[in-house]
């Protein structure tokens, strides 16, 4: 059945490819890495369509003397997908799936396809696509085959070279040929390679194919007359050095009609490791294993209550590394009986077994908790780059493999070497398979640092060649490992890899430096000395980064969730597919200008202000990004030092400043009805606009005709009960007071105490998102001052506005980590849902509004993981609230009305809330916290017939289960 789906933008012409090439420093600084420690600026970079335009760019490269790298998802560990001369990105656009064939179990794909992608293409058919490394949202297949990729389920449908059928790829020299069992398309071709297969048949049996995770090197081994002379195989983990692949048919498995889990938990990682081997058998489809110290990492970066569903592990003797240690059992069956028995039979054996005891299990089918138990060791890959205390850890030596009946042995020697070198690493990985992953805290920004990393590594792959394993076991050795070989094969194999290279690519020009003549393993690493050239002190305390924002950005090792389609983030990247709008190019684009060579002129880098610009500021990164990574606050301390000696933007003082503009209103009786008035007239509305730097095609906020803090004057407050403070934010305070009027009576109604602070007070958002950082510190010192006794840490404040609630929570200890005052607030702050739900069932003054109800979760609201109380209080209501997935509205604050913002904007609004909004009964409450998301909603429903649909705050809804006692 074809798939092919139109081109996703017009033809172009693949003679002339010049004009198409990016060269822009900002492209360039997007692909200077990928997942690895290495940095390579590249001469240009090019997105093709066609196999007519990669043939063109080969010939480019030619001609101008450039070498070639390609890369789909940029999610290489081994810096395989980086080089100085031509990139060749087949993510973007060479990405279609161009047939399934159901029968012969078979697709056709160009190499661009993501492998979620063509696993959901499948899926209708019963079948799946077997290799699923857990970049499996956002790695591309054809980078998959190039590193032969693996994951999890290799147990039971091996490596990318096990379910490669065939092969279309282009040599340098633009001729087609095709790969496949029994040969290629080319004669001459072929006689090359039977004769250096005759010739190194004695080494290619004793040396290759020793077990199924012995990826480093070529693969030989596939082009034995036994193995059926199979090209296409041997192709695969050849990391971008012989040809380019233009297309793929791989084989396709069926689903398992049962599935179930079995975690079972260890005394230690190295129990793990050990029972491992004994996990091999007929329907047990993975084997993973996990040390202790991940599930701190977790805990670290997404709270306490992560991994609460993983079994416990006892605790050992042996000190840091005896924090537990767990396998991940998936069992597959032909009925989800059969799939439950297995997990439960593996469960009973390692109980009663003597060697190697569980302490702990647990066995799930259900599919969330299945999935639930998978986020925790598939969030692995980015954890780690952080330790538990907060240092940093680096991959390279992060993919070796062995037997797995040896890897106990191995796992525990290579931890005897990371104590002899003074360091430290957290493993995971495909135990049943023997293979290893680790981030280890290499010190890569001095000289003694860079000196141990060597001696590790010289090391470390004679440890591993000793128990008779590999460098890589599925990540390919790129520019972390080519240089090791020698360490694990003879002279007269790297001979003949050399060869093997020279008979597709006899000139060189594909991905130079990797496995053959392969560069040092410390040439150009990335966070190594000089990269802090252009570093300066954030205003930001940056605890967790130790006070620097290089640090902070270096949390970015490239693992590439911000390119997943389906996550929230990040946003404009899922709109504009550009490797530049993600948050890892940003990254990338901030860690070149600290260094200072690609921008030297530092912050004042109109380049990097360009590539931060689409950064919405929702946030979503610093709670699903594995490690972090806050670009919103790195877009503020750039702001703050790009503006530091120039104009800024109108906007940023329209909107930045808009609290003291508001208020300035509402001190004049009857201005803010003139003002709405005079808004009203088309013209007039957007001259102002103009004026004020906004987009004029949005639609122009209106004031409240009064102000909530005065209207408060005269509402009712109960002098008994527990006191909370009910937080007057400027966009409830002064231009949506239903909300806050509805919220105090709601907070009253539920015999709440409550107290409205008088005054000016603000929590500085306004002028963080536009990077005017000092003016935002003065604004919350003087709202520390104002409040007064009521900054006491304890007395509940409950904020309306989400991005309010996270600036007080989080960004204001930062701003003002010298005053105690601002954590004790903190400490304080609450949501509406919270208090509600924290109410003593005996106050409960809501008659239940049966029904179903749509959720826009606000990015703030999210990233803080404050929904939970919502949701709970939706449900006492009877409401059967459906959420969102997308994450932001589009709208993002003053994001969305700024100039050249407001088409995205609308983009993506339509990616997924305004199409549910359309589609609900009108009766259906939309419910969206945030002022913005309620703008959004208004002004993306304005134009739809029918009745017009709004937004309802939490507290609006209350009001109405209020309205029917």
């Amino acid at each position: 059945m074809s798939t092919d789906a139109p081109s996703p933008r017009l033809p172009q012409d693949p003679q002339d490819i010049t004009s198409r090439l990016r060269t822009d420093r900002a492209a360039l600084g997007a692909y200077v890495s990928d997942a690895s420690i290495f940095r390579r600026v590249p001469s240009a970079v090019f997105e093709p369509e066609s196999v007519d335009d990669i043939k063109a760019a080969l010939d480019h490269a030619r001609e101008h003397g450039l070498s070639v790298t390609m890369r789909g998802g940029g999610t290489s560990v081994a810096g395989n997908a980086i080089g100085d001369g031509l990139v060749i990105d087949t993510s973007r656009y060479f990405n279609r799936i161009l047939e399934i064939d159901p029968e012969g179990r078979t697709a056709r794909i160009q190499p661009g396809v993501v492998c979620d992608a063509l696993r959901a293409a499948a899926a209708p058919y019963g079948l799946t696509y077997g290799p699923d490394p857990s970049t499996h949202s956002r790695c591309t297949v054809g980078g998959m085959i190039a590193n032969n990729a693996c994951g999890s389920h290799s147990l039971a449908w091996g490596t990318a070279a096990d379910n490669v059928v065939e092969l279309t790829i282009m040599r340098p020299d633009g001729d087609l040929v095709t790969l496949r069992r029994g040969g290629t398309s080319d004669p001459k071709l072929d006689e090359a390679l039977r004769a250096l297969r005759d010739e190194g048949l004695a080494l290619i049996r004793t040396e290759l194919g020793r077990f199924p995770r012995q990826v480093s090197g070529f693969g030989l081994h596939h082009l034995l007359q036994e193995n059926g002379f199979d090209t296409a195989k041997a192709f695969a983990g050849s990391e971008g050095v012989l040809g380019v692949i233009v297309e793929a048919v791989v084989r396709l498995v069926p689903v398992p009609q049962g599935k179930a889990l079995a975690v079972l938990a260890f005394p230690s990682v190295f129990d793990a490791a050990g029972a491992a081997p004994m996990t091999r058998r007929a329907g047990v489809a993975t084997s993973e294993g996990m040390g202790g110290d991940l599930l701190d990492a977790l805990r670290r970066s997404q709270g306490e209550e992560a991994g609460t569903s993983l079994p416990g592990g006892a605790a050992g003797a042996d000190g840091r590394r005896a924090a537990g240690g767990w396998l991940y059992c998936e069992t597959v069956g032909d009925s989800q009986e059969e799939a439950e028995r297995i997990a439960n039979e593996l469960v009973a054996e390692f109980t009663a077994h003597g060697e190697h005891p569980i302490v702990d299990s647990v066995v799930v089918a259900d599919p969330s908790a299945m999935r639930e138990l998978w986020r925790i060791r598939e969030a692995s890959a980015g954890l780690v780059t952080r330790l538990p205390d907060g240092g940093e850890a680096w991959p390279s030596w992060e993919d070796s493999a062995v037997p797995p009946e040896n890897l106990a042995a191995y796992l525990r020697d290579l931890y005897a070497l990371l104590d002899d070198c003074g360091l430290r690493g957290i493993p995971f990985g495909h135990f049943g398979e023997g293979c290893v992953h680790i981030r280890i805290s290499f010190d890569l920004g001095s000289e003694p640092g860079l000196a141990v990393f060597r001696d590790f590594m010289r090391s470390a792959a004679e440890l591993v060649a000793g128990h008779g394993g590999s460098l890589s076991g599925e990540h390919g050795d790129g520019r972390a490992r080519s240089a090791l070989l020698p360490a694990m094969y003879s002279p007269a194999m790297l001979d003949l890899f050399r060869r093997f290279k020279s008979a597709f690519d006899p000139s060189g020009l594909l991905n130079p430096g990797v496995l053959v003549d392969p560069e040092p393993v410390d040439q150009g690493i990335r966070p190594a000395p000089g990269q802090r050239a252009k570093e300066f002190i954030p205003v930001h305390a940056l605890t967790k980064d130790r006070g620097s924002l290089v640090n902070a950005v270096n949390r970015c090792v490239g693992v590439g969730l911000c390119r997943s389609p389906d996550d929230a983030m990040c946003p404009s990247f899922q709109i504009t597919g550009d490797e530049v709008h993600s948050t890892r190019g940003r990254a990338r684009l901030l860690s070149e200008m600290f260094r200072g060579d690609l921008f030297p002129e530092g912050t004042d880098s109109e380049d990097v202000k360009e590539a931060l610009d689409l950064c919405l500021s929702c946030r979503a990164c610093a709670s699903e990004c594995p490690v972090n990574v806050d670009m919103a606050t790195y877009k503020s301390e750039f702001l703050h030092q790009h503006y530091s000696q120039r104009r800024r933007p109108m906007a940023h003082y329209s909107m930045g400043w808009l609290p003291v503009t508001a208020r300035l209103v509402h001190h004049v009786p009857g201005l803010a009805g003139l003002i709405n008035a005079a808004l009203r007239l088309g013209p007039v509305e957007r001259l102002v606009m103009t004026l004020g730097g906004v987009d004029p095609s949005r639609s122009m906020i209106t004031f409240s005709l009064h102000s909530f803090q005065s209207a408060a004057r005269q509402l009712r407050r109960r002098d008994t009960g527990p006191r909370v403070i009910l937080w007057p934010d400027s966009f409830t305070n002064h231009l949506d007071t239903e909300v806050a009027e509805d919220a105090h009576e709601v907070l009253t109604a539920l015999g709440y105490d409550v107290i409205v602070p008088r005054g000016f007070v603000c929590c500085g958002l306004t002028w963080h998102s536009t990077g005017q950082l000092r003016q935002a510190e003065r604004i919350v010192r003087h709202t520390l001052d104002t409040l007064g006794d009521l900054v006491d840490g304890q007395t509940p404040l409950v904020v309306l506005e989400p991005s309010c609630a996270t600036m007080l929570a989080e960004e204001a200890p930062q701003l003002l980590a010298d005053d105690r005052r601002a954590s004790l607030l903190a400490d304080q702050v609450t949501t509406l849902a919270q208090a509600v739900d924290a109410a003593p069932d005996q106050s409960w003054p809501f008659t239940p509004l049966e029904g179903p109800a749509l959720s826009q979760v606000h990015c703030h609201e999210r990233s803080r993981r404050a929904h939970g109380s919502t949701a709970r209080v939706l449900e006492r209501l009877g409401i059967q609230e459906d959420t969102i997935q997308t994450g932001c509205c589009g709208m993002a604050g003053n994001w969305g009305f700024e100039p050249g913002h407001a088409e995205m904007s609308r983009q993506l609004g339509e990616r997924e809330l305004m199409p549910r909004i359309r589609e609900t009964d009108p009766e259906t409450p939309v419910l969206a916290d945030g002022f913005s998301c309620r703008t959004q909603i208004k002004e993306g429903m304005s134009e739809d017939p029918g009745p017009r649909r709004r937004g309802l705050h939490l507290a609006q809804l209350l009001r109405r289960a209020l309205r029917t006692v």
